[in-house]
This record gives C-alpha cells, structure tokens and sequence, in this order.
C-alpha cells in the first residue's frame, strides 16, 4: 500500500541516479498510480465533452454570447469558492475516499439529466445545476486527485518522479481536449444531448470503479476535524514568505482570468465568424489539445527543474499571443493552426502549475497549497463574466482579442515583479 505524508520523507533517500531513471512509462506501470491516472482520464475527457455539448446547446437555445459564458461560468465557480477548503480537508482526510463520494455523485447526477432530458422534461437551470456539480468534483482534481499522483511517484523515486507524474497527468489531460471536443461534436449530433449525459453516467461509474480498487492508505490520519482557517491562513503565509510560489500563483491567475475564458467563446466564434457546425467546432478545440498533447509529452520526458519556470512563464507568453491571433482570424484553416500553437504555450503553462507548487512545498502543506493553486485557477469563472459581456457589447471575436491584451500586459507586469520566473 501507498502512506502518503508518512512515506514523503523517502523522496530525499532516492538519489539523482533513481530519478533520473524515472519515466512516464515507469509510474504507469504501477497498478495504484494507473488506476487513479486513468480515473482522472475519464474525469477530463466527460469535462471537455461536456463544456462543448452544453455552449453548442445552450447557443442554439438561447442565441446568446452570455449565456454559454454564464453557463460556463457555472462550471467554473466552484473552484473560486470550495477549492481552499479542499485542500485543508485533504491534508486531514482520506484523499481517496473524498474522491469515490465525488465520482459518485457526479454519475448520479449524469443519470438523473439523461432521464430529464429522455423525457423531454429538461431545462436550462438543469444545465447549469449539472455544471455546477462538475465543477465541485473539480475542486478535488488538485488538492486530492493530483496530490495523490504525486505523492504516489515520490514514495517511488523521490521529487524528480513528481514532476514526471505531475506533467504526465497534465500531458494527459491536454489527450483528454484533443478527444472530448470531437467526441462531444458526435454524441451531439447522432444522439443530442441525452447521450452526453447518457455516456457521463457510464464515464463517472468507470472511474469509480478504478479508484476503488486503487490501494492508497493515508497514514496518520487520525479523522479529527481540521482547523481550516488556521491551516488555510498557515498555508498563505508560507505562500507569501516562497517566491517561486507567489509567481507561479500570479500567473496563474493571469491565464485563468485572461486566457482560457476564450474557450467559451469558440462556439460562438466558430458559428458566427467561422460559419462552422459542432464538429468543426469541436475540431477548433482539439486542434489547441493536439498541440497542447504534444507539448507536453516533449515537456514530461525531457523537461529538468531548471527549465520549469520559463518553461511556464514563456508557455504562457505564446498561449496568449495564439489566442490573440486566432481572435483575428477569419478562415478556418488558419484559425486551426493558431489554436494549434495556442496549445503548445499550454502545455508549458499547464505541465509547470503543478509541478512548481507541489515540489516547492513542504510535505505536511501541499494538499492546502494545492487547494490555493485550485483556487486560482479558480477565477476563471470571473473572466468567463467579462468575456461574455465583452461580447455582448462588441462580439465574441473582439471579446477575446481584449482578454488577450489584458492578459500580456499583466504577464509583463509578473515579469517585472518575479523576474526568476522568466529567467531560471
């Protein structure tokens, strides 16, 4: 069996020689790590599927830039209001367990829309109440699901192997965008939108399945209820004392506020400028995940400590300004390919979040310093906000070209502030 924080001191006793040794192919070859890895698989490939099939439904319903931003924006709210407390509950609880009640839940409530919307009673609030509840069970993706992955590599090789599980998992996720968009375009099409949720309630049981069967044992955990403000202020006044930390937040939020918001305008784009169906639409999507795939598979295998702040920070940089692009483009070929390099900056944004967070934390803090990190990713739902109304008043093309700028500018700005992040 896996002890999380108990075994955690093994990662110093691993020497350079272990680590380096270290690959994706290795961790996976461990039943517990597969298990939880994959659970995490089928937990992003439902998100991404269903962010796509819930915009192009509600546009098509609705007519409206907001509500898809709105809608979106319900997906995301969650991680803005639960994450910290996640996060101080994980560093006290049995992750694992935290995760089987979230799986739970959600193929619970994918069997409840699939009936409402087979029986033709389904709403619009039904909608965003079934996103809302994705978005809770996203709470747990870092201070739980991620926290366990890398805990889990660590007490195999040491920190090196949870930076390769860390961008692994992030490698995986980016696979994850590149198939739920085109499937979700598919299901869409052939069998509306009760076979999303249809095909959500057979995706959640699966992971179920797979984390119950995964051996990871939380050792000296004792059940008391955590002192969650204590540990959330403990956990913000280490964040404020780490550097390397409080950049690495910074941009975080500067991506999560300025930059992924466009993905809620793709429908809306790819309908009124692009004059493109869900397919294609969905392709515009996988086309960002296909860079973003193989960025970060470039990243997990050959990527050491020292790259990974400007691998973050200048990922960041060439996110924004492919975002920027693509806001201007006006045929569907050439907005493929900006997407495309759109998801390599991606990559590099996404494989290091984690990692430098995690591998700069000590081992009693990282679930509520991962509960942080998901808080900032958090904020997301606020740029949704502005990127809806932004289009609303100037469409969403133009919506997303001034997110862009926004975010550059605040980039420079972290440049400044935390110049080690754009240096080494």
């Amino acid at each position: 069996m896996h002890e999380t924080d108990g075994k955690v001191a093994a990662e110093a006793a691993a020497g350079p020689t272990a680590q380096s040794r270290i690959t994706p192919r290795t961790l996976i070859r461990d039943r517990d790590f597969r298990r939880i890895w994959l659970a995490g698989a089928l937990g992003w490939v439902m998100r991404w599927l269903e962010m796509l099939a819930i915009g192009v439904f509600t546009f098509e319903a609705t007519g409206s830039a907001l509500m898809v931003a709105l809608l979106t924006m319900a997906r995301s709210l969650p991680m803005l209001l639960f994450s910290a407390f996640t996060g101080a509950i994980a560093d006290r609880f049995d992750r694992r367990l935290m995760l089987l009640w979230g799986l739970a839940l959600l193929a619970l409530i994918s069997g409840v829309l699939a009936f409402l919307t087979l029986t033709g009673r389904i709403e619009l609030w039904h909608v965003a109440l079934g996103a809302f509840a994705s978005g809770i069970y996203g709470t747990l993706e870092f201070p739980v699901r991620r926290t366990m992955l890398g805990i889990i590599a660590a007490d195999k090789v040491g920190t090196g192997g949870a930076g390769v599980a860390l961008s692994l998992d992030s490698a995986t996720n980016h696979c994850m965008r590149l198939v739920g968009p085109i499937l979700g375009g598919l299901v869409l099409q052939a069998f509306g939108l009760p076979g999303v949720y249809v095909l959500g309630a057979l995706l959640f049981s699966l992971a179920f399945w797979l984390v119950w069967g995964a051996r990871y044992r939380a050792a000296g955990r004792d059940g008391a209820a955590p002192r969650m403000l204590a540990q959330i202020v403990e956990g913000l006044r280490y964040i404020r004392s780490d550097p390397r930390v409080m950049g690495t937040l910074f941009v975080t939020v500067v991506i999560n506020l300025f930059g992924f918001p466009y993905g809620a305008m793709v429908p809306v784009i790819g309908a009124e400028v692009l004059g493109q169906d869900a397919v294609a639409t969905g392709l515009l999507l996988s086309a960002d995940a296909t860079g973003a795939l193989l960025g970060a598979v470039v990243i997990a295998n050959f990527a050491r400590p020292r790259h990974f702040t400007r691998v973050y920070f200048y990922g960041s940089v060439v996110f924004l300004c492919a975002v920027f692009a693509f806001s201007h483009s006006q045929w569907y070929p050439l907005s493929l390919g900006f997407l495309f390099l759109s998801g390599l900056g991606v990559a590099g944004f996404a494989a290091m979040q984690s990692t430098i967070v995690f591998t700069a934390a000590p081992p009693e803090m990282r679930g509520r310093l991962m509960g942080v990190l998901a808080v900032c990713i958090g904020v997301n739902p606020l740029g949704i906000l502005q990127v809806g109304l932004l289009a609303d008043w100037f469409g969403g093309a133009a919506a997303v070209s001034i997110m862009a700028c926004e975010g550059l500018a605040a980039l420079l700005l972290a440049g400044l502030i935390w110049p080690h992040i754009r240096r080494r």
